[in-house]
């Protein structure tokens, strides 16, 4: 019964929430949501594997990933870019995962981020090469912790 209250209370305290946002920024209720989905994400993201050889670290701001890549002897700035976010269903309304797109001199990337049950970032990266080298296009998943101290390689 404990924990039905305190379910309870979380669901109210959102949707009081959710209203403040809709009031404050006159926006729709469904741009509100998305608005507050997206606000979950935001913050510092940090690989779990301290050895990988892709993504390093993706801070997230509303609606706008900047994810770094394991170069040396800095990281390599992809960029800030935007991405569009996505509900678990059509009947939901908080997103849960957002899609991005980068593009290079040498490649094009579209990267997926998804939040897991348990509170960890998933991404996923596909990566098409058209700089004509011959190498192959390939993908990338990777698990990310929120809010740990940077990445120093």
């Amino acid at each position: 019964m404990k924990a039905f209250a305190i379910s309870l209370q979380l669901v109210l305290a959102s949707s009081i929430a959710l209203t403040a946002i809709t009031d404050i920024c006159g926006l729709r209720p469904a741009q509100a949501q998305a608005f507050a989905a997206a606000e979950s994400m935001n913050g510092l993201w940090v690989n779990v594997d301290p050895n990988t050889r892709g993504l390093v670290r993706i801070e997230i701001h509303d609606r706008r990933i900047h994810p770094y890549g394991a170069c040396h002897p800095d990281l390599c700035d992809w960029g800030v870019l935007k991405a569009r976010s996505f509900a678990a269903g059509v009947d939901s309304s908080p997103a849960t995962a957002m899609l991005a797109r980068q593009a290079t001199s040498f490649s094009r990337s579209e990267i997926s981020l998804s939040l897991e049950a348990h509170g960890r970032l998933r991404v996923e990266v596909f990566t098409h090469f058209t700089d004509q080298s011959g190498r192959a296009d390939y993908r990338s998943v990777d698990y990310f912790a929120h809010n740990r101290a940077p990445y120093n390689p």
